[in-house]
């Protein structure tokens, strides 16, 4: 009971009224004010009783008008929210002007207790404070797979909203929780709180490196070079910038990957699951589809009509493109795509990760992104001494991989199921 008191937004700021009081009284008696504070204990005033009787009464009726209004309020907000542990997470997310987006999700267990339907039509970040880009709360849609933030809360219903927030900043340091506060309003606009759920992340925790580490970390010159004067890279060059325009028009923003017949969501169903179920990451065999585009084609076709040094000039010319000074670096993707068809993978991830990683145009990201869904669609014709070399090169990278790990593994353990084993010791 006290506790509740304790938190009631009326109650609290009577009793912090009451404990300043106090406070201040004693303070001005210790230092100095105690003759006053003396004279005002004796002194008395003749009150008549009719008026104590009034102020009672008054008391009263503005106790009970109080009660009245809460229970009435209490009666307008038909909805009830919980937070669920499941499906709580937040990012920090950098942009390529470098600065930094908060992204918030978790589920909410929304009861209406009401006869009607009740639409939550805004949410907002109460605590910590920030510029909110995006805010929504998805119900799910009966009968379909779909969620909208349309969709309305049943009378006498329980459902679940997903609950999706982007703001501009760092609501906090990366690798800690937070403590947020959120608000709804519904349809009628009535409006309720959430208050103080801890929400954990799932980055890691930027670790401290010294002054003499980080000179050391840095990467050295560029190793690949070629002859710029060679007609095959010029055509090369070409072809690139024709990629570049095709990722203007459908790029990361879309979830595609330029002129390749596949995006950035590589997975059987488009990585949707049924709870309770286990994710499907690989195709299969009929099923998955070569990862190809025409300006890939152009580009193979160009390469295998060199002699062996025009080969070789060739691919040192894809491989100092792998790099964050590079005008192809946002297309990366495709340069990676082109070297692991001609069977220069492990040079590629090993240069991209090197002098790629860490771009402000999302290239490192998209380059694994494609990896990883050449690994969902091709596994069964990729050679097993690969896989080891993949994830030797990226042992300890932070970067986020699509489950491009999770994807290795599993085609490693299909693979010994047919009778391939990966060693590590093949070439």
């Amino acid at each position: 009971m006290l506790k509740k008191i304790w938190h009631d937004p009326v109650w609290s700021k009577v009793i912090a009224t009451a404990i300043f009081a106090s406070l201040t009284a004693v303070g001005y008696y210790i230092f100095g004010g105690r003759q006053v504070i003396k004279i005002f204990l004796r002194y008395s005033i003749n009150i008549p009783l009719w008026i104590l009787m009034l102020l009672c009464l008054l008391l009263l009726t503005l106790l009970i008008f109080i009660r009245s209004y809460k229970k009435a309020a209490n009666a307008r907000h038909v909805l009830r929210f919980v937070p669920l542990h499941s499906q709580r997470w937040w990012h920090l997310a950098k942009q390529p002007d470098e600065s930094f987006c908060s992204q918030i999700a978790l589920d909410v267990q929304v009861t209406n207790i009401s006869s009607a339907p009740v639409r939550i039509v805004m949410v907002s970040l109460i605590k910590p404070k920030a510029k909110i880009l995006h805010a929504v709360a998805s119900l799910p849609v009966p009968g379909t797979h779909y969620h909208s933030f349309e969709q309305p809360v049943p009378p006498h219903r329980t459902t679940r909203a997903g609950i999706h927030i982007m703001a501009r900043g760092k609501l906090a340091a990366q690798g800690s929780p937070i403590c947020i506060t959120l608000g709804f309003t519904d349809q009628y606009g009535q409006e309720y709180k959430l208050k103080n759920i801890t929400i954990e992340t799932r980055d890691k925790p930027i670790p401290k490196i010294k002054i003499k580490e980080r000179i050391d970390s840095q990467p050295h010159k560029m190793p690949w070079t070629y002859n710029p004067d060679i007609e095959s890279v010029a055509i090369c060059d070409a072809i690139l910038k024709e990629e570049k325009r095709n990722y203007a028009a459908y790029g990361r923003s879309r979830g595609g990957l330029g002129s390749l017949n596949v995006g950035l969501q590589s997975e059987p169903n488009y990585g949707w699951t049924e709870v309770g179920n286990l994710p499907s990451l690989l195709w299969k065999k009929g099923d998955g589809k070569k990862i190809s585009s025409p300006n890939l084609e152009r580009l193979l076709r160009t390469y295998e009509a060199l002699n062996y040094t025009d080969k070789d000039n060739l691919c040192q010319y894809l491989l100092s493109q792998l790099q964050k000074d590079s005008l192809f670096a946002d297309v990366s993707y495709f340069v990676f795509l082109a070297l692991h068809r001609i069977g220069r993978t492990i040079d590629a991830l090993k240069t991209a990760r090197t002098y790629l990683a860490g771009d402000k145009v999302y290239g490192y990201s998209n380059l694994l992104g494609t990896l990883s869904a050449v690994i969902s669609h091709e596994h069964f014709e990729i050679e097993p001494n690969l896989y080891p070399q993949i994830i030797q090169e990226l042992e300890g990278d932070q970067e986020y991989d699509f489950r491009l790990k999770e994807k290795i593994n599993l085609a490693i353990l299909e693979q010994l199921d047919v009778g391939r084993t990966p060693t590590k010791n093949e070439t």
